[in-house]
């Protein structure tokens, strides 16, 4: 008795091992994210804008006015979108300050969702640029205000994830459009 017993378990054993593969949904895990070691850049160009900047290669313009100047860029791969604006400040009568202080509104409507929002300004090749990192779960982590020495254009540059993934995943891609986007508005040139 004592034999059969090991013997009929390790057969049922056996018998239930031969049964048919069922796929089941598995957990929800990270995406997988790639981000390029180099980056090859493409030049914008517009007849509307009286700039130039270098993007990286990847990106596609998606949405370009022929008579006033804006433009998005999109990034696919990322699921990305730089959206720039630019204003000749001139043509509206207002002081600089008032269109920087219109713009400081847009970028601290996201406290909300913000953990932490910092400024910093800087002096590049193309005017004074003042950089708004917003850190926490919002839909845009960086956007930038550029002013000419001369304060008479402006351009904003704003990047936008158009995904449902959470900013900690999305931290390389966050770090990676932040560089991006500040050798843009760095290698920006007026016309």
């Amino acid at each position: 008795m004592n034999i059969r017993f090991p013997f009929a378990l390790l057969s049922l054993s056996l018998l239930a091992a031969c049964h048919e593969y069922e796929p089941y949904p598995r957990k929800r895990a990270y995406a997988r994210i790639d981000i390029p070691a180099t980056t090859a850049y493409t030049q914008f160009e517009s007849k509307a804008c009286p700039f130039t900047f270098a993007y990286p290669a990847g990106g596609v313009i998606t949405r370009q006015s022929e008579d006033s100047c804006w433009a998005d860029v999109n990034f696919p791969q990322y699921d990305c979108k730089w959206h720039i604006t630019y204003r000749n400040i001139k043509s509206t009568k207002k002081p600089a300050s008032y269109h920087f202080e219109q713009y400081r509104d847009l970028v601290y409507k996201h406290s909300k969702k913000a953990t932490q929002i910092q400024a910093m300004n800087a002096a590049i090749p193309a005017g004074k640029m003042t950089l708004y990192e917003i850190y926490g779960n919002v839909g845009t982590p960086a956007q930038y205000f550029l002013l000419d020495t001369t304060e008479t254009h402006n351009i904003m540059l704003s990047f936008y994830f158009q995904t449902a993934l959470r900013n900690d995943s999305l931290a390389p891609v966050i770090a990676y459009m932040k560089a991006e986007s500040r050798k843009a508005m760095e290698s920006l040139r007026w016309k």
